[in-house]
Order: C-alpha cells, then sequence, then structure tokens
C-alpha cells in the first residue's frame, strides 16, 4: 500500500433492532487504484445470512455468526464522481431481517493513488573510436531517477506516483556494445619545396629585384571547407563537439585523428582541433582551427530534452 486512506462509519438500523454495523477504510493500492477494506459487524447472538448485496465484495449468501466481524475487501481503479455505498439485506435465523448501509465519502478517494504511466528514456550511447571506451551519455530528466552500475548498465527508477508500462517501477539498460572501431592514423602532409633564394642584384639601384614565382597550385586541387562544432552543458559528463564529414579534410585533436560526423564526449575542459588536407589534390579553404572552450558549472537542473547526438 502506497499511502493510508480514511476510515468512514456505515450507517445501520436502530441500535435495539437487529442490524449490521458497516465500517470501511481506504488506502492506495500498489500500481494505482484504491483498495477498500469493509467491516461488517453482526449486532445480534443469531447467526445471520446476507440474502442481497449491492457490490460483489460482499457475495450472497455470506454468513455471520454471533456478533461476528467480518471484513470484505476490493479494488477501485476508476475514481469515484460520488460517495461509495455498501448495501446489505440480511435475515437472521430467528426470521427478522434488516437493511443495512455503509458508505465512503468520495474525498476519501484522493488524487495520490492515482500512478501515472511514462515511457522509459532514450539514453545516447557515446562511442569513441578505439576499442573499449562505449558508454552512456547523459540521462534525459523525467520523473525517474538513474545509476550507473559497475558493470556500465544504467538502472532508470521511477519516482513516487509514475510506472513504467506493465506496472513496472524500474528498467536496466544493458552495457553499451562498443564499436571497436580503430582511430584512423593522420596523413603525413609533406614539406613545401624550399624556395631558392633571389640572387643579390647588382647596381644600377633602378634595376628592379628578381623576386620569387608565386606558389602555383595543382590544376586539379579541389577547394574544401571544414567546420566543427560544440555542445557546452552543464557540468562536464555531457559535453560534446562533432567535426564535419568531408572528402579531403582530416581532423586532429593533440595528434590523434578524429571520427567525423558524430558526437564526441569532450573530456577536458579545453579542446583544439585543426583541419588538414588529405594530400596535393585538395585546398582548404576558411578555417582551419577551432579552440573549444567547456564550462565545468554543476547543473542546477537536468534538462527537459536532451539535443539530438547522432546516435541511437
Amino acid at each position: 500500500m502506497l499511502a493510508v486512506g480514511f476510515a468512514v462509519v456505515g450507517v445501520a438500523g436502530a441500535a435495539s433492532a437487529h442490524h449490521n454495523t458497516i465500517n470501511a477504510s481506504v488506502v492506495c493500492k500498489t500500481g494505482g487504484g484504491w483498495s477498500v477494506t469493509w467491516r461488517v459487524e453482526n449486532s445480534e447472538t443469531v447467526s445471520e445470512t446476507i440474502r442481497a448485496s449491492n457490490r460483489a465484495a460482499v457475495p450472497v449468501g455470506s454468513r455471520l455468526t454471533s456478533r461476528q466481524v467480518r471484513t470484505f475487501g476490493e479494488t477501485i481503479t476508476t475514481k469515484p464522481t460520488a460517495d461509495v455505498t455498501l448495501r446489505l439485506d440480511a435475515r437472521w435465523d430467528n426470521g427478522n431481517t434488516n437493511t443495512s448501509y455503509g458508505t465512503i465519502a468520495k474525498a476519501s478517494f484522493t488524487d495520490d493513488c492515482v500512478v501515472k504511466t511514462v515511457q522509459p528514456p532514450t539514453i545516447p550511447v557515446v562511442d569513441d573510436c578505439g576499442p573499449g571506451n562505449a558508454h552512456y551519455g547523459q540521462v534525459p530528466s523525467g520523473p525517474w531517477t538513474s545509476t550507473t552500475n559497475a558493470d556500465g548498465s544504467v538502472t532508470v527508477t521511477t519516482t513516487s506516483g509514475t510506472q513504467f508500462p506493465n506496472g513496472a517501477t524500474s528498467t536496466t539498460y544493458p552495457a553499451p556494445t562498443d564499436s571497436n572501431e580503430p582511430c584512423p592514423t593522420p596523413p603525413v602532409v609533406p614539406p613545401a619545396p624550399p624556395v631558392p633564394p633571389v640572387p643579390p642584384v647588382e647596381p644600377p639601384v633602378a634595376t628592379p629585384p628578381v623576386l620569387a614565382p608565386p606558389e602555383v597550385l595543382p590544376a586539379e586541387a579541389r577547394v574544401v571547407s571544414a567546420r566543427a562544432r560544440k555542445i557546452d552543458k552543464c557540468g562536464t559528463r555531457g559535453d560534446v563537439y562533432k567535426v564535419v564529414k568531408r572528402s579531403g579534410v582530416v581532423y586532429t585533436s593533440k595528434g590523434k585523428v578524429l571520427r567525423q560526423g558524430v558526437w564526441l564526449k569532450a573530456g577536458a575542459a579545453r579542446i583544439t582541433v585543426r583541419a588538414h588536407a588529405t594530400d596535393a589534390s585538395y585546398r582548404l579553404e576558411g578555417k582551419r582551427q577551432w579552440r573549444m572552450t567547456f564550462r565545468t558549472r554543476p547543473c542546477a537542473q537536468a534538462p527537459e530534452v536532451a539535443p539530438s547526438t547522432g546516435q541511437r
């Protein structure tokens, strides 16, 4: 039971006549709804038989012996819009009959017992190049708490008043499978050929100096542009960055070639990304270096919806 409800007293016949005293209590039922317990007491030392009942909780034909108190339970799943009443028609073995009532006020069926069903969150997976480094990213915010287990799995548990489909209150996501994709080796960029020295110009001064010819790019060189972006979340765990996938471009950070087109975990407060042409048949145009700074401010409140990372 999740919460204690209200106890109510039933209405019966006159105290001097044969009657049943009917009381009831209401509590929240695990998984949603209300659990009602009806308490029926025989006023006489003579046994009785229930001959009519307006609620299935107390079956017709039920017997109560001398001064006996019996309890009957039922579950109500839909919040009542009016008071709930139990009516019992009884006949005692000495021939006397009576109709007794017990009523529960509709206010006893509180909204606290209504359990909302929510869908489990979708947790992004971060899998940088290299073996054995796949892990879950930040768990989206919602009516739940999360725990990262020692084996890399994550358990998400619903908060009070909510549940997952089929009445589950927790679900565990198994540790993500690493792609074990190796990191590409950065290409060797050949050094630029040395420019021959310009011989000194003899007088007269009016003779123009001989200048080195400008660098001539191969006629077939293709012009490409590189791009990089970042997402700076609160804390550090959710900080990610991505380089745009381009033919003819290689991105590196600290000498390590970066995977293109996927979100990569930052792992540091400052990251420098550099772009290189793969060979002489390509020429970079525009920005070639990005200095990214990630703030380490603590999270005041998790975002309602995590940004798309391109991963499933």
